[in-house]
């Protein structure tokens, strides 16, 4: 386990034991890591996660930080997250899942996604084009592929996404077949479905997607 993720399994158990309850702020980072005795690069990448999990939301601005998300899709989150994680379900199950549902969420999203929606895409995007820390790498990654789900305006399709990606990314982000290469690629790749959004192309959104996730299937099943 890495040290974002095991920071990240330290405040999921606190939110789901109701230490900490729905709208409370969490320690500024850089509490976050004197506790936790990393860095803030760590955290950060650790709240990506639970962000993409659905079990945090940030906000920027005066009164902004990291707060505990309310419930309801939350609770279909980490339903779907702990029945997929304990299942052992084969990688390419769960691959041919994503290529289903992930496709059509992009499509949505295209022309449904806000301006905020595409910013932070840029921002999870220019965190994968720059970083060389995985686990910081995957963490983005997982968010950017939660927050175009968001974007489909689709409750249901948010939920089932934001509960499967983590338990997706444990099986298939293996780091020895996913190479620098391969994060490279996934980097260009999201550069087209990021322009076919913006560009309201719901057509070009849904086909970039289903290529991105075919081509990391291949990878995963050793094509």
């Amino acid at each position: 386990m890495s040290g974002s993720e095991s920071v990240a399994a330290d405040v999921r158990a606190r939110i789901l034991s109701g230490e900490l309850p729905v709208g409370r702020a969490l320690p500024p980072e850089r509490e976050l890591a004197d506790e936790q005795g990393v860095s803030r690069t760590t955290v950060r990448a650790a709240l990506t996660l639970l962000e993409a999990e659905g079990l945090v939301v940030r906000r920027v601005g005066r009164g902004g930080g990291t707060f505990v998300s309310e419930p309801g899709t939350r609770a279909v989150t980490s339903a779907l997250q702990r029945t997929v994680g304990m299942s052992g379900f084969p990688a390419v199950d769960l691959a041919e899942a994503r290529r289903e549902i992930e496709p059509r969420c992009a499509a949505f999203a295209a022309a449904r996604i806000s301006a905020a929606q595409l910013a932070d895409l840029r921002d999870l995007q220019a965190i994968m084009a720059r970083t060389r820390d995985r686990a910081e790498f995957f963490a983005a990654n997982a968010r950017f592929h939660v927050l175009i789900a968001e974007a489909s305006g689709n409750a249901v399709l948010s939920a089932v996404i934001s509960g499967l990606v983590v338990p997706i990314r444990d099986v298939t982000d293996d780091p020895v077949r996913i190479r620098e290469q391969e994060m490279a690629s996934t980097v260009r790749v999201h550069e087209l479905i990021i322009a076919a959004l913006s560009d309201g192309d719901s057509d070009a959104a849904e086909a970039a997607m289903r290529a991105h996730l075919s081509a990391h299937a291949d990878v995963v099943g050793g094509a």
